[in-house]
């Protein structure tokens, strides 16, 4: 198992305005409650984003839940900061075995419409490792691409089987 280490505390707003700050939008033919069901939902997030998700906190779940995802041989522990039910959820990572400072992520599901909203899923993060300029940069353009994929597979995993999370 990688060496995990600590990371900077933050609150729920670092996603939205801390270093390396982006927000990815993806329009989703299903209500905004049945994307939010999906997005509380461990084992989906493996279907679209690829990470194996454990709750290790008992639901209900809300503010101070606590999971881990692990992912490509990393492992991160995450807090929830925001947790308004069918709507949006905010987590930090507090420990992690990536070279990173600081790592939040804010996901909010806006209603478009009784069967149509769109997800915006916005992160930040410092990185902590050697090379930050060069390695930070690279790590963020990296996290973009797979995100923006990820959100189209989580479209369309919504949209083929809209019951599934209803």
């Amino acid at each position: 198992m990688p060496k995990m280490r600590e990371l900077t505390p933050v609150d729920a707003n670092f996603a939205l305005i801390g270093p390396n700050q982006n927000t990815l939008r993806q329009p989703i033919t299903v209500s905004a409650a049945t994307l939010f069901k999906c997005l509380a939902d461990g084992p989906a997030w493996k279907e679209w984003l690829g990470i194996d998700v454990e709750w290790t906190t008992p639901e209900p779940h809300g503010v101070g839940t606590t999971r881990t995802i692990t992912t490509a041989g990393q492992t991160i522990e995450e807090n929830f900061l925001t947790w308004d039910e069918g709507e949006r959820f905010a987590f930090r990572f507090d420990r992690c075995s990536l070279p990173l400072q600081a790592f939040a992520e804010h996901y909010e599901c806006v209603s478009r419409g009784d069967a149509d909203c769109e997800l915006e899923w916005s992160y930040a993060f410092e990185w902590g490792g050697p090379l930050t300029p060069v390695f930070g940069r690279a790590f963020g353009a990296g996290f973009a691409l797979q995100g923006k994929r990820a959100l189209k597979k989580l479209a369309h995993l919504l949209e083929a089987d809209p019951q599934r999370f209803a």
